[in-house]
């Protein structure tokens, strides 16, 4: 045992130790930043995806178009998107009404081909997921002909950096994410709201990170983000407790944002949105790739960042009609 281990730390600190020292390059949209690899901006690193795979992949690389082909071949629901370039508000409705809005593995492929497409919209500012009304869920992780289907823990591995790679990219969209949870958020549906920006609450709704009870650890980045939304030992708690955790506690712990009332959550989401994309679409995509810098570089590059996005927006034309506004305003004194 101790030689295996050996073995496999002399295949896997080479690839970490690449990873420490490689630079990240960046794509400029419209708005400033966007963090995405201008090696693939829609595959995750190939060495970082080995390193986390280890030995539980045989093939040593992980392959995004394959397992895309895998998982597609487990149906069942779907997830639906749509896109206002008006207001620059998307949806993503998450449905598979007979089994809780559970995700089968091309619901997981369809999450990937949204996430590509919203990483193409110029126009949007914002974007709410949420579960179909008729599954009277968000959504309860991952469903049970899904899993039994990832018989192996290579095949689990796989199916976890597939996910890792979804949400990772939809937490560093240009875009305001919310997730306006109704019913229950368990499992991976749990750990999917944590890639959100936001999340707000009905009343009803339950939150529960059940993998302790499954005999599992959260393995899509909920763990990860959940430290870094909570603290570490909040963290623990829910993650080692496995408890449900009612719309209030939610609050309290700060793992909720706010509470929100009424059927028509899309709307009580959008209205609750209003006061953080009323500015023109630059703006907000500006604010959010600030945001996002400062979370995940280390500060000097996160300060270039934030000048790079600066000069972006300065004397453009949000600017200088704001600045028009605040010039007659003062004449008219």
């Amino acid at each position: 045992m101790r030689s295996r281990l050996l073995q496999l730390r002399s295949q896997v600190t080479p690839i970490l130790s690449g990873l420490r020292h490689r630079p990240i390059h960046y794509q400029t949209d419209s708005s400033g930043i966007k963090l995405s690899e201008t090696a693939n901006s829609h595959y995750m690193d190939q060495r970082r995806n080995t390193a986390l795979a280890n030995e539980f992949v045989p093939s040593e690389v992980f392959n995004e178009r394959v397992e895309r082909l895998n998982l597609k071949e487990l149906n069942g629901g779907s997830l639906r998107l749509s896109k206002n370039d008006v207001t620059g508000l998307a949806t993503i409705t998450i449905s598979n009404v007979t089994n809780a809005n559970a995700m089968s593995g091309s619901m997981m492929v369809d999450l990937s081909d949204i996430v590509a497409d919203l990483e193409k919209w110029q126009r949007g500012k914002a974007v709410i997921l949420h579960g179909d009304p008729e599954g009277k869920n968000f959504c309860s992780g991952a469903d049970l002909k899904t899993t039994e289907a990832l018989s192996s823990p290579q095949a689990g591995v796989v199916m976890c950096l597939f996910m890792q790679n979804i949400l990772t990219r939809l937490q560093q969209l240009p875009l305001i994410s919310v997730a306006a949870v109704s019913g229950s958020a368990v499992g991976g549906g749990a750990e999917i709201i944590t890639a959100c920006d936001f999340r707000l609450v009905s009343p009803s709704s339950v939150i529960q990170f059940i993998h302790c009870k499954m005999g599992l650890s959260p393995g899509w980045g909920g763990g990860t983000r959940l430290v870094r939304l909570v603290g570490p030992q909040k963290a623990l708690k829910l993650l080692a407790g496995g408890e449900s955790i009612r719309a209030t506690e939610s609050l309290g712990l700060g793992l909720a944002d706010d509470l929100i009332q009424g059927d028509d959550i899309i709307k009580q989401a959008s209205d609750w949105l209003d006061k953080y994309t009323s500015q023109p679409v630059e703006v907000v995509r500006a604010m959010k790739n600030v945001v996002t810098a400062a979370s995940q570089l280390p500060p000097d590059k996160a300060l270039s960042k934030e000048k790079d996005i600066f000069g972006g927006l300065w004397k453009g034309p949000a600017n200088k009609e704001a600045l028009a506004r605040a010039l007659s305003k003062k004449r008219r004194k």
